[in-house]
C-alpha cells in the first residue's frame, strides 16, 4: 500500500529519494492508549516497499502522555540508514518494521 502524496514529505538520503509522512490523525491506540508514534517511508518514484517506523514515544496530540521528542527530517534520515543496513530493500515488494532505538 502506497503512502498518500498529499501531505507526505520529500527526503534524498545517499542520493535516492523518498517520501515520509506521519499520519494527520492519531489512530484509536495512539489517541486514548498513548501507543508508540509512527511514521512511514517509501521510494518517491515507483514505490513498493514500505518502511514503518515505531519511535519510542507518544505523538504530541495523544490524550494521555506528553510528547518527549519530534519526528525531524534528520531523524527520518538517520532510521532510513539504520533499516537500509537491516536489510530494508526499498525497490522490493513488503514491510519492513523498524523501532527506533533512542540515544
Amino acid at each position: 500500500m502506497a503512502i498518500p502524496k498529499k501531505g507526505s514529505r520529500k527526503i534524498v538520503v545517499n542520493d535516492i529519494v523518498y517520501r515520509w509522512r506521519v499520519r494527520w490523525k492519531p489512530s484509536y491506540a495512539q489517541e486514548c492508549e498513548g501507543s508508540n508514534f509512527t511514521t512511514a517511508v517509501e521510494l518517491f518514484e515507483e514505490p513498493k516497499s514500505v518502511l514503518h517506523i515505531t519511535f519510542p514515544w507518544v505523538r504530541y496530540d495523544a490524550y494521555f502522555g506528553v510528547a518527549e521528542k519530534s519526528v525531524t527530517p534528520k531523524l527520518i534520515e538517520q532510521c532510513i540508514k539504520n533499516a537500509l543496513q537491516e536489510g530494508w530493500q526499498p525497490n522490493k515488494n513488503g514491510v519492513f518494521e523498524l523501532v527506533h532505538k533512542t540515544a
